[in-house]
């Protein structure tokens, strides 16, 4: 969702459902969502979660994680992945790399393509492939405008709660691939593929033995078949080290020059409300992750 879209949903999870009680809340979210995709609605039981998408709502008020704000701020995590996989899984950082104010940055200094990201919350991301053809004073515009965003409104996930700031990075390749690991009780048990991002997106989900999963989300089916990168064990080996101790996380990375990056953790994907299809997969991934583990 983006644009005026996302604006015109941001304003109605800020000032119109913010009267609801959580369980009103999550629930109507995860209703639109499923008519969105057309996909039929349960109702989740937060307060006696089975699901999946009934443990995520439940792990908002119960953190996986007593630093997940730390852990899903774009800039701040990267400390974390520092000390538990090194400096070269970090993604190289442009300018002065995180900005609180958008007159900070010289946009003279920076080369001709970057990324700049908001460090909280999902889909605010400025990709730059030709500095040349960039309206500066309309990128300005559009940064101080995500700096207002509050991203907690939207899905109520107390680590987006405060305030935001810009980060700058090296873009490694235009349109790469994203590479989201699912993990439970700190075990990648998953990897959903973003293909094509940028142009005809798609999406495919396997197990760690590279056989296609047999769930998909909001109907999204693709047919395509993806050879098995020969990174796939130490991209593992990365997500498990960094999911330790934690009941579910998705933990996201990239592959480029043959050098596996970090690029971000997520404790609640769309916040929780996309629908798991064929519905069946709802249970069975909500049966893998254990509310009570701490690693």
């Amino acid at each position: 969702m983006a644009g005026i879209y996302r604006n015109q949903w941001y304003f109605l999870c800020k000032n119109v459902f913010r009267i609801l009680p959580d369980t009103i809340f999550h629930n109507v979210l995860g209703f639109i969502m499923h008519k969105r995709f057309k996909c039929s609605y349960k109702w989740m039981n937060i307060n006696n979660p089975t699901t999946f998408s009934e443990k995520l709502q439940y792990l908002k008020t119960h953190p996986a994680h007593p630093n997940e704000e730390i852990l899903t701020d774009k800039y701040k995590v990267r400390s974390f992945v520092k000390n538990i996989l090194g400096e070269e899984y970090l993604i190289p950082l442009e300018g002065s790399g995180v900005y609180n104010d958008v007159d900070e940055i010289d946009f003279n200094s920076l080369p001709n393509e970057f990324v700049i990201k908001l460090t909280k919350g999902s889909g605010y991301n400025l990709i730059c492939k030709d500095k040349s053809k960039l309206d500066i004073d309309k990128t300005k515009k559009i940064l101080k405008s995500w700096l207002k965003v509050k991203p907690y409104y939207l899905s109520r996930e107390p680590q987006y709660k405060g305030n935001s700031s810009l980060i700058c990075e090296k873009m490694l390749e235009y349109n790469i691939t994203d590479y989201k690991f699912f993990c439970f009780n700190g075990i990648p048990k998953f990897v959903e593929l973003y293909i094509d991002r940028q142009g005809n997106h798609k999406k495919l989900f396997y197990d760690m033995n590279w056989v296609k999963a047999g769930f998909t989300t909001a109907n999204d089916v693709c047919n395509l078949s993806i050879e098995k990168p020969k990174e796939l064990e130490q991209m593992k080996i990365v997500a498990e080290k960094l999911s330790k101790g934690i009941s579910f996380v998705r933990v996201d990375l990239y592959i480029h020059n043959n050098q596996i990056y970090f690029g971000e953790m997520t404790f609640h994907p769309a916040g929780g409300y996309t629908p798991i299809t064929p519905h069946e997969w709802e249970y069975k991934l909500g049966d893998m992750i254990d509310l009570n583990y701490k690693g």
